[in-house]
């Protein structure tokens, strides 16, 4: 992904996406399209919001 907030690293294995925030602030992160957040069960389009020192595992 381009243009990740400070403190943000993402790793792609396979299909997954996987999204951590080091941060001590919450960050929202551009996505390109709907991925399903495994880790909530939720759906994100467009873009996700990580809490502080959050981590998403995306799935297209």
């Amino acid at each position: 992904l381009d243009g990740l907030p400070d403190g943000v690293e993402a790793v792609r294995r396979g299909d997954l996406l996987f999204l951590l925030n080091h941060g001590r602030e919450p960050v929202t992160v551009d996505l390109p399209g709907t991925h399903h957040d495994l880790l909530t069960r939720t759906t994100a389009t467009d873009r996700i919001t990580l809490g502080r020192y959050g981590a998403a595992v995306l799935k297209p």
